[in-house]
């Protein structure tokens, strides 16, 4: 059965992956899928993104297109597993080609690299006759701010973004279609750039990072990780000026020991941002149509089938 697709005036965004590099077994590697039309296109590819295209009934196969943020591990170790899973020709793999992946300069790295650490698979699905090579290839393509993507009325815009000085550059994203607007901050600061093109969105989605005083002067690896994201403080001043008709956080950076709950997160965005304000989670699904809805997977978020 294939999977069904969204009414055609309808953007409908799945959030894979919510979480941050710490291994978490409900909150995997950022990666969140964007369906609009006949088009099909995945932003971020972390950890155990394809476990999470099963668990919607997708095959990996479904995405051929991959959009990268940045290079931090937890937004692109799973597109490894998804160059190689994707060539097998069964229904949990199936992709007819080679997977194209976009991302910041260093994207041919990770093409040249992927080729080669995939080759033992390859070689021995090859010499079986079960693949063509090809479609186990990354072909890379580099972009820079600005569209990345603009195909059956789908448009991806890249909004370069500040995640520290030695992650240049990182990007957020503007995702249209059909007169809708979805963005996604991934991994920044507090950015003007990001606010800037974030006007008039129907959902933005935005990290957020907090600590205790007393965790931040005790571990300095915790205060290396909060200096580069956006504290609560700075999220709930992007979505005073940004207005979307739903704002959400995502990729919780609140690290142990006595990490920050979520409520005190919440309350002290609020002194900032009177508006309505969700929590994502792994496998929530948004549609964007007449209206906004926000599905839990849980409740419905599961696809019909599987490509």
């Amino acid at each position: 059965m294939l999977t069904e697709k969204p009414a055609r005036d309808v953007l409908r965004i799945t959030l894979l992956g919510t979480g941050i590099p710490n291994p978490q077994i409900n909150a995997f590697g950022t990666s969140t899928l964007v369906e609009a039309g006949d088009e099909r296109v995945m932003i971020d590819c972390g950890r155990g993104t394809v476990i999470r295209m099963s668990q919607v009934g997708l095959g990996v196969g479904h995405v051929g297109t991959i959009i990268l943020s940045h290079y931090h591990s937890d937004h692109f170790a799973g597109i490894f597993d998804m160059a190689m899973t994707g060539s097998i020709p069964q229904k949990f793999g199936g992709r007819n080609g080679p997977l194209q992946v976009y991302g910041p300069p260093g994207i041919q790295e990770i093409a040249d690299g992927a080729w080669q650490a995939t080759g033992p698979d390859r070689a021995i699905r090859v010499a079986d006759n079960e693949i063509d090579p090809e479609h186990m290839r990354i072909v890379p393509h580099e972009y820079v701010e600005g569209v990345v993507y603009d195909r059956g009325g789908l448009v991806i815009r890249a909004i370069e973004v500040d995640h520290g000085e030695f992650i240049r550059p990182a990007y957020a994203f503007r995702v249209e279609y059909a007169g809708h607007v979805f963005v996604h901050s991934h991994d920044t600061r507090y950015n003007e750039n990001l606010i800037a093109q974030a006007q008039g969105a129907d959902v933005f989605v935005h990290e957020v990072a907090a600590a205790r005083p007393e965790t931040i002067a005790n571990y300095p690896a915790v205060k290396v990780a909060i200096d580069h994201h956006a504290t609560p403080t700075d999220v709930g001043r992007v979505f005073a000026q940004t207005k979307p008709k739903l704002a959400m956080l995502t990729h919780l950076v609140l690290l142990k020991p006595n990490p920050v709950l979520i409520g005190d997160v919440m309350d002290e965005l609020s002194t900032e941002y009177d508006g309505t304000v969700l929590v994502a989670e792994d496998l929530m699904t948004i549609q964007i149509g007449r209206n906004v809805s926000v599905i839990p997977y849980r409740h419905g978020g599961k696809q019909s089938g599987m490509v």
